[in-house]
């Protein structure tokens, strides 16, 4: 549901926004979106669209991973964005998938180029969500996506950043998105500063399986120097390894 949009000089703004992942439980629920193309080409159709796609990128991350429903569903808008600089303000977010329900105050997305590849930034902020420890407050990116209608998306990951609980977490790397984990393809890495700092108050308020598969993974840790432990993880043909050891169990 689109809300109620008005434009003016190639800004849409849209109240009341709201989107579901088709077949699924997940949805998207935007108080005020406000979508402006710098390079004044876009009109307010166009604009809606983008909005829309960006709403399903939101949806397919919050859902941890593309629905056979969405696999063979166009995505034109990667095509239409070329020669345009589009940015999206997001406010008043709402997230739920069943019972879980997540909020942010803020997110920000803005394109710096769309050819050969789309070049993108973003960032959101106050993030909550009620039980849940392991959410950061904000998180911020750049990515490059490769341009194409339908799936597999090839998108890399230039820089991924947040902070908990006192400890610095980033990541970075290449992912290859497409539905059904035996066609997902991945080769990324993440790094935290002073996990044993963090998994003390982790456990504080984490259920003893949470602090269990902390403390698991800091075992299967490298140290990275500067206070760092990083994961090297890589997912192909529903296997994953981390570190070069192979999970028991698919993803």
């Amino acid at each position: 549901m689109p809300g109620h949009e008005s434009l003016t000089n190639h800004v849409l703004t849209i109240k009341g926004f709201h989107a579901q992942l088709t077949g699924t439980r997940s949805s998207i629920s935007v108080a005020t979106t406000i979508v402006r193309d710098h390079a004044s080409k876009m009109d307010a159709a166009a604009l809606t669209r983008l909005n829309a796609a960006a709403a399903y990128a939101a949806l397919i991350a919050y859902h941890h991973g593309m629905t056979d429903n969405c696999a063979s569903q166009p995505l034109p808008e990667t095509q239409e964005v070329q020669h345009t600089l589009p940015e999206l303000h997001w406010q008043g977010l709402i997230l739920q998938r069943g019972a879980s329900i997540s909020h942010a105050s803020t997110a920000h997305m803005r394109l710096l180029s769309t050819e050969p590849n789309i070049h993108a930034q973003f960032d959101a902020t106050g993030m909550s969500s009620p039980g849940t420890i392991l959410l950061p407050p904000t998180i911020s990116g750049d990515i490059l996506f490769t341009p194409s209608p339908q799936p597999p998306y090839d998108v890399t990951v230039q820089k991924l950043h947040t902070s908990l609980n006192g400890s610095d977490i980033d990541g970075e790397g290449h992912v290859l998105a497409a539905a059904g984990a035996e066609n997902i393809k991945g080769d990324v890495h993440f790094s935290i500063t002073h996990i044993g700092r963090f998994i003390d108050q982790v456990g504080k308020a984490a259920s003893p399986e949470v602090t269990g598969a902390l403390v698991i993974a800091r075992l299967m840790g490298n140290h990275e120097g500067n206070h760092r432990t990083g994961w090297h993880i890589t997912m192909e043909n529903s296997e994953v390894r981390i570190n070069g050891i192979k999970l028991p169990i698919p993803f």
